[in-house]
């Protein structure tokens, strides 16, 4: 399994409690359609410090690295990422790891 991290700094007009609830539920809403989609978790920043450098932490999970690559073209995570997000944003991190799952667990 693949675990994709991605980290959103948004622009200063939307980075708010309430956009940042609103952009995470559009989130939720949105992408589990995209294909190979397993699993997504959202996070918004939980102190003052995080708050300053991201304001969302999307997890999303994928069965492996050939899925990844059908999610990143696939047509709901492009119009995602570049009609809905791109405008919001300031800067994104994307990173793909490897799920590690512990024996007996």
């Amino acid at each position: 399994m693949i675990e994709r991290v991605v980290l959103i700094k948004l622009k200063p007009a939307y980075a708010t409690d309430e956009q940042r609830a609103a952009i995470a539920a559009a989130t939720a809403k949105t992408l589990p359609r995209a294909e190979g989609v397993r699993a997504l978790r959202i996070g918004t920043p939980a102190d003052p410090r995080t708050r300053r450098d991201w304001d969302l932490c999307l997890q999303v999970v994928l069965d492996d690295v050939d899925a990844v690559e059908r999610y990143r073209v696939d047509p709901v995570h492009r119009a995602y990422a570049d009609d809905y997000l791109a405008p919001l944003r300031e800067r994104i991190h994307v990173f793909n790891f490897e799920r590690f799952e512990p024996p007996g667990g």
